[in-house]
């Protein structure tokens, strides 16, 4: 999951606004300095029951495994709570975490790897994108919307070069969004529209609007500072930019069923051959064209009889 606005300064002992310098860093080095801060004392780890929706005065916490690519405290904290959200009330049979997705070929990387994926016991499959959205408080309606709908854009257009890389099938694929306030009426209408369309074009992909219960548990001071000077420099994006997606029919296939006709009227099939087998009662028509046909076979010419002459003379010599 990626941020807007996250290098910001630090005091010694807590977390006032963001860890500095440590967005910027990838891989294993950015678990050691995570290590690094939290030995000197500079990143405060707090505990949390897992399955908890508040977070009592967290300014970041740390996970134990490296399940992530961002080890940002805020970010761990957020997709934490936005695969909680996803997975309240399903019986999960397995998860996979964002390490256990990604998939390089050539060296390289795909975008879009999700933030997590888990499989419930009735087979489906759903995929989390986790994104803290970055709104800026006293915006306008427009910017807001607009602010909205490039990140959630910008997140299935990545997720889908991801499905095709790893030909990963979901049932669902949730962009989860982070709200760092409450957005007017008008803003969530608006999100709701345009996830109509995005859906008749890739019917996997779904959104989800969230506020945290303490918004500094995920979002830094400064989030977001520096976001539209970023996105000044970088390409918008359109509905035109997402692929259709055509499914392959097989779950057209296994949803059809088989109509039987169970219906054992014997009877009625027996007396139907019965009438087909015996013929058909004649007609006043047919009658008549019968009595026709005979009487012009009476009436027709008979040859005459042939009779026979035979003449005997008896010759007793003399």
């Amino acid at each position: 999951m990626d941020g807007a606005g996250s290098e910001t300064g630090m005091t010694s002992g807590t977390i006032t606004a963001a860890i500095g310098g440590i967005g910027d860093i990838e891989g294993e080095d950015k678990a050691a300095a995570c290590a690094a801060l939290i030995a000197d004392g500079e990143i405060r780890e707090m505990a949390c029951t897992r399955g908890c929706s508040q977070s009592a005065g967290i300014m970041g916490h740390v996970s134990d495994q490296n399940n992530s690519l961002n080890m940002d405290p805020f970010n761990l904290r957020a997709e934490e709570l936005a695969l909680q959200d996803c997975t309240l009330g399903v019986e999960v049979r397995r998860t996979w975490s964002e390490t256990e997705l990604v998939r390089t070929f050539g060296g390289r990387m795909p975008p879009g790897t999700p933030d997590g994926m888990f499989e419930s016991w009735n087979g489906n499959l759903t995929c989390v994108q986790v994104v803290r959205v970055p709104l800026v408080s006293g915006s306008d309606n427009a910017s807001m919307q607009h602010t909205l709908a490039q990140t959630i854009l910008s997140k299935v257009v990545k997720s889908q070069a991801w499905l095709r890389f790893t030909a990963t099938a979901p049932h669902d694929f949730i962009i989860f969004c982070w709200l760092p306030f409450q957005v007017p009426d008008a803003v969530q209408h608006h999100v709701e529209m345009l996830m109509e369309r995005v859906r008749l074009l890739d019917r996997r992909f779904s959104a989800r609007l969230r506020l945290p219960a303490e918004p500094h548990a995920i979002f830094p001071a400064l989030f977001a500072c520096n976001h539209d000077f970023v996105m000044s420099k970088s390409r918008g994006l359109s509905e035109s930019d997402i692929s259709t997606f055509e499914s392959d029919g097989e779950e057209e296939e296994e949803e059809k069923t088989c109509e039987w006709d169970i219906t054992w009227d014997w009877t009625g099939e027996d007396s139907a051959e019965d009438a087909a087998e015996q013929p058909q009662e004649a007609t006043c028509e047919d009658e008549s064209h019968m009595c026709r046909m005979l009487q012009s076979n009476t009436a027709a010419p008979t040859a005459a009889p042939f009779t026979c002459h035979y003449a005997l003379t008896w010759d007793d010599n003399g």
